[in-house]
């Protein structure tokens, strides 16, 4: 049976974490895309931006198998998750990534009630299996196309 490893980012890893972004993005988000929304997007979802969100008290959580990168939860406090992507889907990852960035984001602040997500298009059912319900109208802001959604945090 394979095994499916999570732990934290690391410094130095932000690279390999973004070609697995880039890599989904490109297959499944893209699309609904335009050239502005992909610049902003990759603007966003780059080694240097991840890094400095990190030093500002942003966290990752990945997935491993076979010591390759399949999956990623950036989390953005107090309450926005600001990336999920799996590259290995049907495994229950995103279920575990988005369990552990919950326990974490519990323990730094118990105060916090809902977590929330700007959802590609593409994402909605994805979030909505996670237990994340629609909160608003589709925007697009910088050529970003979103749905917003949150999920209720049980104490």
């Amino acid at each position: 049976m394979e095994r499916i490893y999570y732990r934290t980012m690391q410094s130095g890893e932000e690279k390999d974490i973004c070609t697995l972004i880039r890599t989904v993005f490109d297959k499944l988000v893209a699309p609904d895309f335009n050239a502005e929304g992909i610049k902003e997007f990759y603007r966003f979802a780059n080694p240097v931006s991840m890094a400095e969100r990190s030093a500002l008290g942003s966290f990752v959580f990945l997935a491993f198998r076979y010591e390759k990168i399949v999956g990623m939860i950036e989390f953005m406090p107090p309450d926005r998750i600001a990336l999920l992507f799996v590259d290995y889907r049907g495994h229950g990852i995103a279920r575990e990534l988005l369990a552990r960035a919950i326990i974490k984001v519990q323990e730094e602040q118990p105060n916090v009630s809902f977590l929330s997500v700007h959802s590609s298009p593409y994402a909605v059912i994805a979030y909505e299996r996670l237990g994340f319900v629609v909160t608003g109208e589709k925007t697009t802001e910088h050529g970003i196309t979103y749905i917003p959604m949150k999920l209720k945090v049980s104490h």
